[in-house]
Protein backbone atom coordinates (compact mmCIF):
# COMPACT_ATOMS: atom_id res chain seq x y z
CA UNK A 1 0.00 0.00 0.00
CA UNK A 2 2.98 2.20 -1.12
CA UNK A 3 -0.31 5.08 -2.14
CA UNK A 4 -1.34 5.00 1.70
CA UNK A 5 2.43 5.57 2.46
CA UNK A 6 3.01 8.23 -0.23
CA UNK A 7 -0.53 10.31 1.14
CA UNK A 8 0.69 10.23 4.84
CA UNK A 9 4.46 11.50 3.83
CA UNK A 10 2.64 14.45 1.74
CA UNK A 11 0.79 15.34 4.89
CA UNK A 12 4.31 15.28 7.00
CA UNK A 13 4.08 12.05 8.79
CA UNK A 14 7.73 10.55 8.72
CA UNK A 15 6.64 7.67 6.84
CA UNK A 16 9.02 4.93 4.80
CA UNK A 17 7.37 4.33 1.48
CA UNK A 18 8.15 0.86 1.37
CA UNK A 19 4.94 -0.93 0.87
CA UNK A 20 4.92 -2.61 3.99
CA UNK A 21 2.31 -1.68 6.79
CA UNK A 22 3.34 -2.22 9.61
CA UNK A 23 2.68 -0.13 13.15
CA UNK A 24 4.04 3.09 12.65
CA UNK A 25 1.83 3.05 9.16
CA UNK A 26 -1.17 2.14 10.79
CA UNK A 27 -0.27 4.64 13.73
CA UNK A 28 -0.02 7.60 11.15
CA UNK A 29 -2.99 6.43 9.80
CA UNK A 30 -5.19 6.32 12.50
CA UNK A 31 -3.87 9.73 13.51
CA UNK A 32 -4.56 11.01 9.59
CA UNK A 33 -8.02 9.90 9.19
CA UNK A 34 -8.65 10.72 12.81
CA UNK A 35 -7.96 14.40 11.86
CA UNK A 36 -9.89 14.28 8.57
CA UNK A 37 -13.14 13.15 10.06
CA UNK A 38 -12.88 15.73 12.87
CA UNK A 39 -12.14 18.70 10.89
CA UNK A 40 -15.73 17.62 9.10
CA UNK A 41 -17.56 16.82 12.01
CA UNK A 42 -18.59 13.33 11.56
CA UNK A 43 -18.51 10.52 14.01
CA UNK A 44 -15.67 8.68 14.66
CA UNK A 45 -15.35 4.62 13.19
CA UNK A 46 -15.38 2.06 15.74
CA UNK A 47 -15.96 -1.02 13.39
CA UNK A 48 -16.37 -0.74 9.87
CA UNK A 49 -15.14 0.47 6.56
CA UNK A 50 -13.35 4.08 5.88
CA UNK A 51 -12.82 5.16 2.01
CA UNK A 52 -10.08 7.52 0.79
CA UNK A 53 -10.49 8.84 -2.89
CA UNK A 54 -6.76 10.00 -4.36
CA UNK A 55 -7.64 11.33 -7.23
CA UNK A 56 -10.46 12.99 -9.36
CA UNK A 57 -9.84 10.89 -11.94
CA UNK A 58 -11.61 7.66 -13.34
CA UNK A 59 -9.18 5.53 -13.69
CA UNK A 60 -10.80 2.16 -14.40
CA UNK A 61 -7.91 0.63 -11.39
CA UNK A 62 -8.13 -0.03 -7.32
CA UNK A 63 -5.98 3.14 -6.68
CA UNK A 64 -7.93 4.62 -3.72
CA UNK A 65 -7.74 3.29 0.20
CA UNK A 66 -9.93 1.18 2.09
CA UNK A 67 -9.29 1.24 5.75
CA UNK A 68 -10.75 -1.06 8.16
CA UNK A 69 -11.81 -0.34 11.72
CA UNK A 70 -12.03 -2.95 14.82
CA UNK A 71 -12.61 -1.98 18.38
CA UNK A 72 -11.87 1.90 17.37
CA UNK A 73 -8.29 0.61 15.95
CA UNK A 74 -7.42 0.65 11.89
CA UNK A 75 -6.61 -3.32 12.16
CA UNK A 76 -6.28 -3.59 7.77
CA UNK A 77 -5.66 -1.58 4.89
CA UNK A 78 -5.95 -2.71 1.43
CA UNK A 79 -6.48 -1.09 -2.28
CA UNK A 80 -9.86 -0.41 -3.77
CA UNK A 81 -11.79 1.82 -6.03
CA UNK A 82 -14.35 4.52 -5.08
CA UNK A 83 -15.86 5.44 -8.62
CA UNK A 84 -16.89 3.31 -11.38
CA UNK A 85 -15.27 1.22 -13.94
CA UNK A 86 -15.10 2.39 -17.42
CA UNK A 87 -17.74 0.26 -18.87
CA UNK A 88 -20.30 2.54 -16.76
CA UNK A 89 -18.37 5.50 -17.52
CA UNK A 90 -18.77 5.15 -21.30
CA UNK A 91 -22.29 3.22 -21.23
CA UNK A 92 -23.24 5.23 -18.13
CA UNK A 93 -27.10 4.75 -16.52
CA UNK A 94 -29.66 6.87 -16.29
CA UNK A 95 -31.67 7.45 -13.01
CA UNK A 96 -34.20 10.29 -12.48
CA UNK A 97 -33.65 11.66 -15.71
CA UNK A 98 -29.87 12.07 -15.77
CA UNK A 99 -27.82 10.22 -17.58
CA UNK A 100 -24.40 9.81 -16.29
CA UNK A 101 -21.78 6.87 -14.68
CA UNK A 102 -22.54 7.17 -10.40
CA UNK A 103 -19.95 8.91 -8.58
CA UNK A 104 -20.08 8.91 -4.77
CA UNK A 105 -19.86 12.35 -3.15
CA UNK A 106 -17.66 12.68 -0.20
CA UNK A 107 -20.05 12.27 2.80
CA UNK A 108 -21.16 9.99 5.78
CA UNK A 109 -23.89 8.47 6.13
CA UNK A 110 -24.78 6.30 9.86
CA UNK A 111 -26.47 3.47 9.37
CA UNK A 112 -25.81 3.11 5.38
CA UNK A 113 -25.19 -0.32 4.39
CA UNK A 114 -26.53 -4.16 6.01
CA UNK A 115 -23.98 -6.78 5.65
CA UNK A 116 -25.39 -9.62 4.12
CA UNK A 117 -23.79 -13.29 4.42
CA UNK A 118 -24.74 -16.64 4.91
CA UNK A 119 -23.59 -20.07 5.17
CA UNK A 120 -24.01 -20.88 1.55
CA UNK A 121 -22.57 -17.25 0.30
CA UNK A 122 -21.47 -18.48 -2.99
CA UNK A 123 -25.53 -18.24 -3.77
CA UNK A 124 -25.36 -14.69 -2.89
CA UNK A 125 -25.23 -11.62 -5.35
CA UNK A 126 -21.55 -11.55 -6.92
CA UNK A 127 -20.75 -15.09 -5.18
CA UNK A 128 -20.00 -13.50 -1.95
CA UNK A 129 -20.82 -11.39 1.07
CA UNK A 130 -21.72 -7.99 0.18
CA UNK A 131 -23.07 -4.83 1.92
CA UNK A 132 -26.15 -3.53 0.62
CA UNK A 133 -26.77 0.34 0.39
CA UNK A 134 -29.89 0.45 2.87
CA UNK A 135 -30.27 4.39 3.50
CA UNK A 136 -30.01 7.25 0.85
CA UNK A 137 -26.29 8.24 -0.07
CA UNK A 138 -25.06 11.59 -2.63
CA UNK A 139 -23.53 10.84 -5.64
CA UNK A 140 -22.93 12.75 -8.76
CA UNK A 141 -24.36 11.58 -12.27
CA UNK A 142 -21.07 12.15 -14.18
CA UNK A 143 -21.91 12.12 -18.06
CA UNK A 144 -19.25 13.61 -20.23
CA UNK A 145 -17.32 10.55 -20.57
CA UNK A 146 -13.81 12.52 -20.42
CA UNK A 147 -12.50 10.38 -17.06
CA UNK A 148 -12.62 13.09 -14.90
CA UNK A 149 -15.01 13.44 -11.86
CA UNK A 150 -17.36 16.55 -12.87
CA UNK A 151 -19.64 17.49 -9.66
CA UNK A 152 -22.28 18.34 -11.43
CA UNK A 153 -26.45 16.68 -10.98
CA UNK A 154 -26.13 15.57 -7.36
CA UNK A 155 -28.79 12.91 -6.87
CA UNK A 156 -29.73 11.56 -3.05
CA UNK A 157 -31.66 7.75 -3.08
CA UNK A 158 -30.96 4.41 -2.69
CA UNK A 159 -28.97 3.31 -6.06
CA UNK A 160 -27.49 0.45 -5.24
CA UNK A 161 -24.23 1.82 -4.14
CA UNK A 162 -23.18 -1.52 -2.09
CA UNK A 163 -19.39 -2.26 -0.67
CA UNK A 164 -18.48 -5.72 -2.69
CA UNK A 165 -15.87 -7.91 -4.09
CA UNK A 166 -14.20 -6.71 -7.31
CA UNK A 167 -12.45 -9.71 -8.80
CA UNK A 168 -8.92 -11.51 -9.14
CA UNK A 169 -7.84 -8.93 -11.67
CA UNK A 170 -6.25 -5.68 -11.60
CA UNK A 171 -8.62 -3.42 -13.32
CA UNK A 172 -11.93 -2.60 -12.33
CA UNK A 173 -14.36 -2.31 -15.87
CA UNK A 174 -17.83 -4.01 -15.24
CA UNK A 175 -17.44 -4.39 -11.48
CA UNK A 176 -18.32 -0.69 -10.15
CA UNK A 177 -21.26 1.44 -11.53
CA UNK A 178 -20.29 3.42 -8.26
CA UNK A 179 -20.11 0.67 -5.85
CA UNK A 180 -17.03 0.64 -3.50
CA UNK A 181 -15.03 -2.73 -4.52
CA UNK A 182 -12.04 -3.70 -3.21
CA UNK A 183 -9.99 -7.16 -4.95
CA UNK A 184 -10.93 -10.43 -4.36
CA UNK A 185 -7.33 -10.97 -2.91
CA UNK A 186 -8.10 -8.61 0.07
CA UNK A 187 -12.19 -8.39 0.09
CA UNK A 188 -12.82 -12.08 1.81
CA UNK A 189 -10.11 -10.53 4.51
CA UNK A 190 -11.87 -7.46 5.46
CA UNK A 191 -15.45 -9.03 6.19
CA UNK A 192 -14.21 -11.52 8.38
CA UNK A 193 -15.59 -9.65 11.65
CA UNK A 194 -18.76 -9.09 10.31
CA UNK A 195 -21.95 -11.03 10.64
CA UNK A 196 -25.19 -11.26 8.44
CA UNK A 197 -27.38 -8.19 9.26
CA UNK A 198 -25.12 -6.55 11.08
CA UNK A 199 -25.07 -2.47 9.92
CA UNK A 200 -22.40 -0.23 9.51
CA UNK A 201 -21.76 3.27 7.87
CA UNK A 202 -20.91 5.04 4.81
CA UNK A 203 -17.52 6.96 5.52
CA UNK A 204 -15.84 8.69 2.72
CA UNK A 205 -13.16 11.44 1.95
CA UNK A 206 -11.45 12.98 -0.59
CA UNK A 207 -7.82 13.85 0.35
Amino acid sequence: MKNLQTLLSQKGYAITVDGVIGPKTLEAAQDYISKEIAKRNWKQPTKGFVFIRLDQNLTNTFDDICVRYNNGKIDNVVPCTTTPGHYYVYNPITSGGITGAAVAKEQQVLGSHKFVSNSNWKSLWLGAPYFQQVKPIVVYRDGNKDTKIDKVNAQTGLFGINFHRAGLGSIVDTWSAGCQVVPDAHWFKMIDIFTNGEVTDYTMFES
